[in-house]
């Protein structure tokens, strides 16, 4: 066989090689849906609040995210439900439980916003005050209950957005909005509250796993990170709020901060790293999968040079809200939106990157991102029948 062929040989099976790989096909993203706040809805009466997430289930989904949030018994209802109903249950755990904190402990301060559903900024405790003990103390009562009546949980995510003052208060009210980021001098005394704040939000990471594990058993329940949070700039500023770019967080968080010494990797502690996209907040101006896919990876691509790989990567909030589709807003056009962006996620492919769950954000709770009003399903509400994209 002449050099010339055995050349051309090797050629042809690479080339066979590489459309093979192209043609493989690009594993399914698993959907779910987002109802926080339920334990609040309908006064409390958890018969209605069940029949809530059975209006969820018939709608399609069979993966839903519920907040953990005080009362906790009715927590335990709502996972019964969704266990019988058969529909999996990811829990994002408040860090707003007073439980978690030594008496006396004082939130800091937020922003009211008059006459609007939510104020600019919450009154949040600040995550630096944590004390670890009574967070495992108050996690390990509501597992053993849920444990002892047979709940079963898929995921606990442990807090969320905390790298934005909204959810922690670690993150002061600034006039005109502060921007944490790799400029930010080491020594600043709030950058300082900051990283005392992640190493509280990484001891209950740390916490969060060997309770489950003592009182579930191994691999049991899956742990995921805080999600990440990505307001626009002009947001934060308008909110007088402070934020610590996604990146850094997660850089922090890992110990992997050229200027951390003898840190600990509290991701080593998770099974998934949470994270939030909006991408239609960052250019309401732009649609279409094109634009869908560059903000994925503006948001993404930072994210995982700083945090790697090796764990998946949990989009456990994602939405379009209603207003950027016209007055009245076109549903149509939403749910089209909705295909772009999830194919556009994806087909965002970088080297070692997998994907958890990815749960649209939400059902009924937030009049903008609602997909149920007035007791029907919006025509954007369609892309809830598909579990798998």
């Amino acid at each position: 066989m002449s050099r010339r062929h055995r050349l051309f040989r090797l050629l042809a099976g690479a080339l066979l090689l590489a459309t093979a790989r192209a043609e493989e096909p690009m594993p399914k993203l698993k959907l779910g849906i987002n109802r926080p706040n339920l334990v609040w809805f309908a006064k409390g009466d958890v018969p209605t609040q069940n029949k809530l997430l059975s209006t969820i289930h018939e709608a399609g989904p069979t993966r839903v995210r519920l907040a953990l949030q005080l009362p906790y018994a009715r927590a335990v209802e709502h996972i019964l439900h969704c266990n019988r109903i058969g529909m999996s249950v990811t829990i994002w755990i408040c860090s707003g439980n007073p439980a978690f904190y030594p008496k006396g402990t004082a939130r800091r301060k937020g922003i009211a916003n008059p006459g609007a559903q939510f104020p600019l900024l919450f009154d949040q405790y600040r995550l630096a005050d944590l004390d670890v003990a009574l967070f495992r103390q108050a996690l390990a009562k509501f597992l053993r209950e849920c444990h002892k009546r047979n709940a079963k949980i898929e995921a606990l995510q442990i807090f969320t957005e905390v790298n934005w003052a909204d959810f922690n208060g670690d993150l002061p009210v600034v006039k005109g909005g502060w921007f944490l980021d790799g400029n930010t001098p080491w020594d600043d005394a709030r950058y300082r509250v900051v990283r005392q704040g992640v190493q509280s939000c990484g001891e209950a990471l740390r916490a969060a796993q060997s309770v489950t594990t003592e009182i579930y058993g191994p691999e049991r329940i899956k742990i995921l990170s805080p999600a990440m949070a990505g307001p626009p700039a002009s947001w934060v500023r308008h909110a007088s709020g402070s934020i610590i770019d996604a990146a850094l967080y997660l850089q922090l968080l890992r110990g992997r901060h050229a200027k951390q010494q003898n840190a600990v990797d509290y991701l080593q502690y998770v099974d998934g790293i949470g994270v939030h996209i909006y991408p239609a907040i960052a250019d309401a101006t732009e649609m279409g999968r094109a634009t869908a896919l560059r903000q994925i990876q503006e948001r993404m691509d930072p994210i995982l040079k700083a945090a790697g790989t090796d764990h998946p990567y949990w989009v456990t909030e994602w939405g379009y809200p209603r207003y950027l589709f016209g007055k009245p807003p076109d549903e149509a056009k939403r749910l089209h939106q909705f295909h772009h962006f999830l194919g556009a996620l994806k087909s965002y492919q970088p080297p070692g990157l997998s994907w958890g769950h990815v749960m649209l954000f939400n059902f009924d709770m937030m009049a903008q991102y609602d997909l149920y009003v007035d007791g029907r399903l919006l025509e954007s509400a369609q892309i809830l029948r598909r579990t798998e994209y």
